[in-house]
């Protein structure tokens, strides 16, 4: 943190409410993404949604459907004879077809689909809560200079006064730093509620209580732009992006839902085997029983079938498209955000109290006028505000370029 920023932190802690123990805590990166991380809803249900799939896979890979066992009994009787008959059996239905192969190859996929949108998920939570807290930096640095500009303008106020009443200086020299003080105090004012702003969206993004108080603890980042070329960037993206995979997956359980469709036409017999007694008579049966398709032939379900893995594959293309895009924008929108930033000479910005301090002595020396003094001053703070939206804009675009490409929040 530059030197004004940290003699108005005190200023900051008297801005804000303070939580129920009436204490304010202060919090770091690691701190922030990790509270999100553990609180948010979103994640717990995608963490539902993975043991859900999970459940589905195991069903999936059950063997074969469970055997039937029946009993039998009672009397078989002609005119001269009656007897007395009792059976018991055993039936298994054995699937053909690989049916079962392709319930568990479908299932798995779908298992994969939803782990990789939970790693997604979390990403993007991650991302978030970064974004969120390198705002708040960027907003108390912003507080920071608006409210040492307000104390600057309120200081050449007096002194314009002062010079009026000691008979060296003009009526018109108070109204130019009358009019200068009120823009500084309207500076700070809208420097406190976007402070206040982005404090109210940390708390949102890490889950956070809205009555609890936190200060963001740290140092604004330097972003940089990887040397790698665009087309070698998009090309990892779409290696390494979850969502992506995910959609992947959604296709290859498509596939397999087609293929268990089809075999879902070949009849599975039922082969059984019973055993029983009827008066002196040892009695075994063997059995097979084999329905015939011959009106349904599951040609709706195949139908359906191949209709989703057509959608499936517009949606993989879809996806493959917008992640291009977004990578391309992304890419260009964040190297023309760090041009942006890096146009301003960063010694002179973090200087900003010495050089009102230089600015203020020349004018008390009589070096300057006050007119000279304010133009001077309005645009070391101009500067300084110009500066931190460029770093707010480079946050952001930072935060975009992270989700396009998949980077690992880590």
């Amino acid at each position: 943190m530059s030197g004004h920023a940290l003699r108005c932190v005190p200023l900051l802690a008297l801005l804000f409410s303070t939580t129920a123990d009436g204490q304010q805590r202060s919090i770091t990166l690691r701190e922030a993404v990790t509270r999100a991380l553990a609180s948010h809803p979103d994640a717990r249900a995608a963490d539902a949604d993975v043991a859900i799939a999970r459940g589905e896979l195991t069903s999936a890979r059950v063997r074969a459907p469970n055997p039937g066992f029946a009993a039998e009994f009672g009397p078989a009787t002609n005119r001269d004879t009656s007897l007395r008959s009792v059976r018991f059996g055993l039936s298994q239905t054995v699937e053909l077809g690989g049916k079962r192969r392709y319930r568990s190859s479908g299932a798995g996929f779908r298992l994969e689909a939803a782990e990789s949108r939970r790693t997604r998920l979390r990403a993007v939570i991650a991302w978030r809560a970064q974004r969120a807290f390198f705002l708040a930096l960027v907003a108390r640095d912003r507080l920071a200079t608006a409210a040492e500009a307000d104390t600057v303008g309120l200081a050449l106020l007096t002194a314009a006064q002062d010079r009026l009443q000691l008979g060296s200086g003009t009526q018109l020299e108070v109204n130019v730093a009358a009019a200068a003080h009120a823009r500084d105090r309207r500076t700070r004012l809208d420097a406190e509620r976007q402070l206040a702003t982005a404090q109210f969206e940390l708390r949102a993004a890490i889950g956070a209580a809205i009555s609890d108080s936190l200060i963001a603890e740290g140092d604004l980042p330097k972003f940089a732009l990887a040397s790698a070329s665009v087309e070698s960037v998009l090309a990892e993206s779409l290696r390494r992006r979850p969502d992506f995979a995910a959609v992947r997956a959604e296709r290859n359980a498509a596939e397999a839902g087609q293929r268990l469709a089809r075999s879902l036409t070949w009849p599975d017999p039922e082969i059984g085997v019973s055993s029983g007694r009827a008066e002196d008579f040892n009695v075994t049966v063997f059995s097979i029983s084999l329905p015939f398709p011959v009106w349904n032939r599951n040609q709706g379900a195949t139908a359906a079938a191949s209709a989703s893995l057509d959608r499936a594959r517009v949606a993989e293309d879809s996806a493959r498209r917008a992640v291009e895009l977004e990578v391309r924008d992304a890419h260009q929108a964040l190297a023309r955000a760090i041009a942006s930033r890096d146009a301003f000479e960063v010694q002179v910005i973090d200087r900003l109290t010495e050089n009102l301090s230089l600015a203020r002595e020349s004018f008390q020396a009589g070096k300057i006028s006050l007119f000279t003094y304010n133009i001077i001053r309005r645009d070391l703070v101009e500067s300084r505000l110009a500066y931190l939206d460029a770093m707010a804009e480079t946050v952001e675009r930072r935060y975009a370029l992270a989700l396009a490409t998949g980077e690992p929040w880590e």
